[in-house]
């Protein structure tokens, strides 16, 4: 069996290509690279300099770097045309996109009046790393799952908060089943709701049609990587928290099942705040609108918290893990597998064993 995860951040893109005929996951074939969002963040400065013009075609991706390089790129005076596909990068709202100065075209065909520089993006580069595996012997074509993990905040009706919406859409999820591996989706399974994702998905059968396609929010695949360190096997109560780049996410975890989720933003935190926040979040002292009005997304409580002294371990991931370094508690930095930059990839896999039903997977 062959999955290849793809967790695709705001800074890197980690990949892990888990072979179960490999003795153990630390013989599979492990990337990480930049992101897509950086490295097209960096075809758009290179056009600012040149004063060049951009069409911009392609799929959906992650905005980050490249949003703010395409707002540059209209601060000097160039012009940005993008499809109605790709403009979904900038933004959930396509007026939204239009205040910023884009133009938005219907489709792929070149414009008639246009002069400048076509750029294609895409972030699922399969392709890509077929050309350079090929040079060590490895062929994707025979690839069982493509798992993707991206950051989709969802198409959010006007007048209601994406952050709102968000949390909203995880709770919805979870109260289905409250397994974290539920906020993963087969391919036919995406909400309309979720472009990226389902721009990925589409990107990932473009490439590999012949693959099963798993996607999943890289908060959640991340919670569910720090799970599988061997540090977690015997804890029954487990608060595990990912600090990405822009999003902290904490969840309680019961015997296995998702108690209560929260998310704020990483850059309003801090180790003191942070600090008391996840001690509130676990004894239920803090509520959903506090979260908000302090500019987070929010919190739910699937049921009655149990308390912050029943936590029996501390589990943490993501790129600015450090700050949980500052604080009190015990924190244990996960290394599932032996590797922090694994986390995502490894949640991929085993929301891959559940979602899909592959039984002869063993990430760790």
């Amino acid at each position: 069996m062959k999955i290849l995860a793809i967790d695709i951040g705001a800074g890197t893109e980690d990949v892990l290509l888990f072979d179960s005929q490999k003795k153990n996951i630390e013989n599979c074939i492990k990337l990480v690279l930049p992101s897509p969002t950086i490295t097209f963040s960096t075809k758009v400065a290179e056009a600012t300099k040149q004063g060049q013009d951009l069409f911009v075609k392609g799929d959906t991706i992650g905005g980050g770097a490249f949003t703010f390089a395409l707002k540059e790129h209209l601060k000097n005076g160039n012009r940005v045309i993008m499809t109605e596909k790709t403009a979904y990068t900038i933004r959930n709202d396509l007026d939204e996109v239009k205040q910023f100065g884009i133009e938005i075209v219907q489709n792929e065909e070149h414009p008639k009046d246009f002069q400048g520089e076509t750029l294609t993006i895409e972030e699922v580069n399969i392709k890509q790393l077929q050309t350079f595996l090929s040079e060590f012997g490895e062929n994707l074509s025979d690839t069982d799952i493509v798992a993707v993990a991206v950051q989709d905040h969802g198409v959010y009706p006007k007048g209601l908060s994406n952050r709102k919406f968000r949390i909203q859409k995880i709770k919805d999820q979870l109260n289905q089943n409250p397994k974290i591996e539920n906020l993963s989706f087969k391919e036919k399974e995406i909400p309309p709701c979720f472009l990226r994702m389902q721009s990925a998905a589409q990107a990932s059968k473009r490439q590999l049609p012949k693959a099963k396609v798993l996607l999943m929010d890289t908060a959640p695949a991340a919670i569910l990587g720090s799970l599988q360190d061997p540090s977690t096997e015997k804890a029954s109560n487990i608060l595990a928290v990912n600090v990405g780049n822009g999003h902290t996410m904490a969840a309680t975890i019961t015997n296995g099942k998702i108690a209560a989720i929260l998310e704020h933003h990483t850059s309003l935190l801090n180790p003191k705040k942070i600090e008391q926040l996840l001690i509130d979040f676990a004894n239920g002292d803090i509520t959903d609108i506090e979260v908000y009005n302090d500019n987070g997304h929010g919190l739910f409580y699937l049921s009655k918290p149990q308390g912050f002294s029943k936590i029996e371990k501390i589990v943490a991931t993501g790129p600015n893990r450090n700050i949980l370094s500052q604080t009190k508690f015990p924190i244990h930095f996960a290394i599932p597998a032996g590797d922090v930059m694994m986390t995502g990839p490894i949640g991929l896999i085993e929301a891959a064993k559940h979602k899909i039903q592959f039984t002869t997977i063993n990430p760790t």
